[in-house]
């Protein structure tokens, strides 16, 4: 049976830190409480979460590499009925300096594109701008930030976008009302979360460390991010698996959106595998709309 505490300092000099009402309130499983006696420190793991650079890092990793890329979209209108899709295969090719898309095959039904042929989803035109890209762009070196400019009209759209993805749980400035209000990890959020620590196997294959915060059933609707779950690799503390859900509802905007990413090696490289999104949004000038995707990654 799976026993679960409420996780106190563990040693008097237990270095206070921006998030020691979080480390106070882990609560571990079996396994990770005889782990913290053996030495486990749980502030540097919540330390590890917070700050983490495997997940960017596999996201480099296939940004600067010849890889092909498959991606399956689904856009739904009134009643959930689908009112268009498509589906592309496309590779990118780089030559070390510079990296640029191929379409290799596209197939589109109903109304996905709109008369200018773009995009009619704003979802489909802000993924497009990352996946699937029109123009030649540089192979950027790893020191560069997440938040790089980009060439396009969305690109303040698109860093926000980013930092959604790369950093989930970490308050994003210039989104009004709701973007403090996703630091998880600032002591004044920890009444509205559950966190815990466990262990777990990934697949059947990779045994890993389970990070878990999820808003509890009381918190109303302030927390934004709802629930977010991160697989460690036991050895390596690379991140194999993440999944996390954002919902808001206001006056200005709604948005309901879940992404889970599987994180693998090809030749050597930490590289997203699997991106599964589904997404509601209803944004001010912009058309009410709800997304499904899944893009599938493979080196070349």
């Amino acid at each position: 049976m799976r026993i679960k505490i409420l996780l106190l300092l563990v040693y008097l000099f237990l270095p206070t830190s921006a998030f020691s009402q979080v480390v106070k309130s882990v609560v571990l499983d079996s396994v990770m409480i005889q782990a913290v006696k053996r030495g486990f420190d749980v502030g540097d793991f919540i330390e590890m979460v917070k700050s983490d650079t495997s997940f960017l890092r596999g996201f480099r990793n296939l940004r600067n590499a010849p890889h092909e890329v498959k991606g399956n979209m689904t856009i739904y209108g009134k009643k959930k009925k689908i009112s268009g899709a498509r589906y592309q295969y496309a590779l990118q090719v780089s030559d070390g300096k510079r990296r640029w898309i191929e379409m290799q095959e596209e197939n589109v039904s109903g109304k996905f594109y709109n008369r200018k042929d773009e995009p009619g989803a704003y979802t489909a035109e802000l993924f497009d701008d990352i996946f699937f890209y029109k123009d030649t762009l540089p192979v950027l070196s790893s020191s560069v930030s997440i938040s790089a400019a980009t060439n396009t009209n969305n690109s303040g759209n698109i860093n926000k976008l980013k930092k959604l993805v790369f950093n989930p749980g970490a308050e994003i400035e210039g989104v009004p009302l709701v973007g403090k209000r996703m630091a998880i990890f600032d002591d004044e959020m920890v009444r509205y979360y559950d966190y815990s620590i466990s262990t777990a196997s990934f697949k059947d294959s990779v045994s890993c460390y389970v990070f878990s915060c999820v808003a509890k059933s009381d918190a109303g609707d302030y927390p934004v991010l709802k629930s977010l779950r991160t697989w460690f690799d036991r050895k390596t503390f690379n991140i194999v698996y993440r999944e996390y859900r954002y919902q808001y509802s206001g006056m200005l905007f709604d948005f309901d959106v879940a992404m889970k990413i599987t994180m693998g090696y090809e030749k050597e490289k930490l590289i997203p595998k699997q991106i599964l999104y589904s997404g509601f949004w209803d944004l001010p000038m912009k058309k009410q709309e709800t997304v499904d995707f899944e893009l599938d990654f493979l080196l070349k």
